[in-house]
């Protein structure tokens, strides 16, 4: 009803309201399920194992509330292995840029962790729930002033960002970067490096993927089909595989340099 609601809408709205009506019903309609299912009592028991604290990957040591650990599946986060595929992707371009910019930044996973290995980031994310969040996540990392939190990105702020400078952009925005990457936005940005999850089906994506082609190198990849690090929470029994899961099925990402 809610999701029907938020389409109902979309017409008469702006678009970054409409953002955040459907990124707040969705986070809603997740949590519900993980809930049920018993994901964030789970979740909650190997924090406190971990004492809120990632314990592998490129931000080991990073801090999660109980916030962050009671609004999303994130025994993967902790574990240090959530998206493994484009860690070395990443990392290699947080080493050449001067800023990073993060929109979809959740809870701030790569935000504060990128924060943390001493780079500025700008982080946008329609969600309030999430802003919240992620300054939250930012104050207990001592990350706050490296970690400029907005609402909304649209290509004007994108242009206007990475103008004169080097910049790694991470987007995750389930379905917007369609709309946000137009042509014009493409070519202002064609002097960085990207990361952009890609949230339709092969062909979608490839028709997406071709809107860069030409301007910079592209590498399409898919997420493992295998788990990892479940034997770091093996004091679940059972629970070790499903909690180490990421729940996805059919995911893609483009890295563009």
């Amino acid at each position: 009803m809610l999701g029907s609601l938020a389409r109902a809408i979309k017409p008469f709205v702006p678009q970054s309201l409409y953002r955040s009506v459907q990124q707040h019903i969705g986070r809603r309609h997740a949590n519900r399920w993980l809930k049920n299912n018993g994901v964030l009592d789970l979740g909650l028991k190997i924090a406190e194992r971990f004492s809120y604290t990632v314990q592998s990957g490129p931000f080991k040591g990073m801090k999660y509330t109980r916030d962050a650990v009671m609004s999303r599946q994130v025994a993967p986060a902790l574990i240090g292995q959530y998206e493994r595929q484009i860690h070395s992707y990443v990392m290699a371009a947080i080493a050449r840029c001067d800023l990073v910019i993060d929109i979809g930044h959740a809870e701030g996973f790569y935000a504060v962790g990128i924060a943390r290995l001493g780079k500025p980031v700008v982080a946008f994310d329609a969600n309030h729930s999430e802003r919240r969040i992620c300054r939250g996540m930012a104050d207990v990392n001592g990350v706050s002033d490296l970690v400029d939190i907005r609402s909304w990105c649209d290509g004007e702020a994108l242009a206007s960002l990475v103008k004169d400078r080097r910049v790694f952009i991470l987007c995750d925005i389930d379905g917007g970067e369609i709309d946000l990457f137009t042509s014009e936005v493409i070519s202002a940005i064609r002097h960085c490096d990207l990361v952009i999850e890609l949230h339709g089906s092969a062909d979608d994506n490839e028709r997406f993927v071709d809107r860069f082609r030409g301007l910079f190198q592209i590498e399409v990849i898919d997420h493992p089909q295998t788990i990892a690090g479940a034997e770091m929470i093996s004091f679940l029994g059972p629970d070790a595989d499903r909690m180490a899961s990421e729940y996805r099925t059919f995911q893609q990402w483009m890295i563009a340099s």
